[in-house]
């Protein structure tokens, strides 16, 4: 259940980036800044839909692919919300506000993959030691 809540929070906030940064694509060239960010946060709702079907084949290989879904967009976007508050105009504020938001989110998102991987380990030690 909380796999699908988190899907449908990811879409939303994916289609928010990247509606506003590309709305926001002017003020991201003159600032030198690249567009990558919304590509990235396209890949959002894709964490938990390869939890789900990743998760009981390799829990190692959910992990990389729930990873490889939000650290790109975490990067990003701390670099362009960083070049963005030293910009030091008002005109920026849209777009850093979207940039911020993908860093969040993306943060959300490492939170989600890191914690249902905990939570798959812990359950198969404890297992393994009731079993044995």
């Amino acid at each position: 259940m909380l796999d699908i809540v988190l899907l449908v929070f990811f879409g939303v906030m994916a289609y928010r980036v990247a509606t506003t940064l590309r709305r926001e694509a002017p003020v991201l060239a003159e600032f030198h800044q690249s567009r990558a960010l919304a590509v990235t946060s396209i890949l959002f709702p894709l964490g938990p839909i390869a939890m789900l079907l990743l998760l009981a084949r390799s829990p190692l290989i959910a992990l990389v692919a729930g990873l490889s879904c939000y650290l790109p967009s975490l990067l990003i976007a701390r670099r362009i919300t960083g070049a963005l508050e030293r910009a030091g105009t008002d005109r920026v504020k849209d777009a850093r506000s979207a940039a911020s938001q993908a860093f969040g989110t993306a943060l959300v998102g490492l939170l989600y993959v890191v914690g249902v991987f905990l939570f798959v380990i812990i359950v198969a030690v404890f297992s393994r030691s009731a079993n044995a």
